[in-house]
């Protein structure tokens, strides 16, 4: 039996879900670790890869609490981030997606842990702005998950039972509980691993 899903709109992640950038974002995130701590590549990956879809900051305070090397690290980390986020491609079928979602009269939306003046510059220059309602990036005290879903409800007068959240990562699938349905985009994680961390 096929269980469809009571959809007003669709809010996607930005890294690894509408744009390929999240090998680029990983090999950057991992030489900083590296840099910065001392440890080994195996041991920066699987600390970067359990806390993807953070924003940067909230990756390193979770595997180096309270370190001061920590602002010095996320400092360099975003600065390398922005030199090149703007190279970094679509998706082959993200346009056709959109197309199709905003064909279908939903509404559509980015949620994000880039900075919101980043988020939205890749959009413009990508000219797919048109397409959503509105793009959430990353700000202290507003980031994807609680903050935005609620947002996107008091704002757009939209109840976040019938909002379905798009991501890659396990963090993304942790931050939906609670408030809305979510489809995983297998890349990193695997159909395994979301159903693993759902039961």
């Amino acid at each position: 039996m096929t269980t469809r899903l009571r959809c007003k709109a669709v809010v996607f992640d930005f890294d690894g879900t509408l744009a390929d950038s999240m090998p680029f974002l990983e090999t950057i995130g991992v030489q900083v670790m590296m840099k910065y701590y001392g440890i080994s590549f195996d041991d920066a990956t699987k600390r970067y890869r359990t806390t993807t879809g953070l924003p940067y900051e909230h990756q390193i305070e979770m595997n180096f609490p309270d370190d001061k090397r920590n602002k010095d690290a996320t400092e360099e980390f975003e600065r390398l981030k922005i030199e090149r986020i703007f190279e970094q491609e679509l998706f082959a079928d993200t346009k056709g997606t959109l197309e199709r979602i905003h064909t279908m009269g939903l509404d559509i939306f980015v949620s994000s842990s880039t900075f919101q003046p980043t988020i939205e510059r890749y959009f413009h220059n990508k000219g797919l702005g048109m397409y959503f309602r509105e793009i959430l990036g990353y700000r202290p005290g507003f980031e994807k998950g609680r903050h935005h879903f609620e947002h996107i409800e008091k704002r757009h007068q939209i109840a976040l039972d019938t909002v379905v959240f798009v991501g890659d990562s396990l963090k993304d699938y942790e931050r939906s509980r609670n408030y809305c349905q979510f489809i995983g985009i297998e890349g990193i994680f695997t159909a395994d691993d979301y159903r693993r961390i759902g039961h």
